[in-house]
């Protein structure tokens, strides 16, 4: 595919294109004058095109199997600004330890960085106090098994912890506001969502943020059950119910 002009003068490239068993890979470039930037396009089967920008790894556009070329130029094109912009922010970010799941190492929780205690043994337990996290399973040298151990532990504690704290934060509106159904799932790109329905769906990684931060994406959320869309009246809201939410944002995705 050779180069073309579309929306704002960016000239849209394909550079390589890899085709896999139910998705194909195309690396784009995306120029304007001396400026440009790569996005990879990935074709599977789904619904609805969505970007996904995150720090460190190129930008990633997911697009169904029968979209239009035309459609995917255009979009790519629109969004070149709005991909600079969000890189440039997010490089500026402080970046948040990783969890480490070796004897010794520390993982994020509730804002804290809390160190693990592991022992080998029959039976995976987890379990932790104001020191320390103990986790026994059958193989504690091997990281991935420690993950995996910490990962059932934080679905726990987030399934004890969201629906009180969703209480709390019902409680700061005018009038009791209560989403139809709560669950907890991993997401790469969302800290919660609120479908039309009503239904609440929170990060499981919020487990590793301070009660503030999971306290600002809860009321974020719960505000979408009077306004669905980003709007005027939906920030208003949002300001009544928790005047410091920009400060918890930004703290939310140092914590993270």
């Amino acid at each position: 595919m050779s180069g073309a002009l579309y929306a704002g003068g960016i000239e849209v490239t394909c550079l390589d294109h890899q085709a896999g068993g139910r998705s194909s890979e195309y690396l784009y470039e995306l120029k304007r004058q001396h400026i440009a930037i790569h996005v990879r396009v990935i074709r599977r089967r789904r619904k609805s095109m969505a970007l996904y920008v995150e720090k460190g790894v190129l930008p990633e556009l997911r697009v169904p199997t029968n979209c239009a070329w035309r459609d995917i130029h255009s979009f790519l094109g629109s969004k070149f600004d709005w991909i600079i912009a969000t890189e440039s922010e997010l490089a500026g970010r402080i970046t948040a330890p990783c969890n480490n799941y070796t004897a010794g190492g520390e993982v994020s929780y509730l804002g804290r960085r809390v160190p693990l205690v592991l022992t080998k043994s029959r039976f995976n337990v987890v379990e932790a106090d104001d020191t320390s996290i103990y986790v026994s399973c059958a193989n504690p040298s091997r990281p991935e098994a420690v993950e995996k151990q910490i990962i059932h532990w934080y679905r726990r504690q987030a399934e004890a912890l969201f629906p009180e704290r969703i209480q709390v934060i019902g409680g700061l509106f005018s009038s009791r506001t209560d989403p139809s159904r709560m669950t907890v799932r991993k997401m790469r790109a969302r800290w919660g969502s609120c479908s039309s329905k009503g239904e609440l769906c929170l990060n499981l990684w919020l487990m590793k943020a301070g009660l503030p931060q999971i306290d600002f994406v809860i009321a974020h959320e719960l505000c979408h059950l009077r306004h669905f869309a980003h709007n005027a009246s939906f920030y208003a809201l949002l300001g009544e119910v928790m005047p410091d939410w920009k400060e918890r944002e930004v703290l939310l995705g140092q914590a993270v």
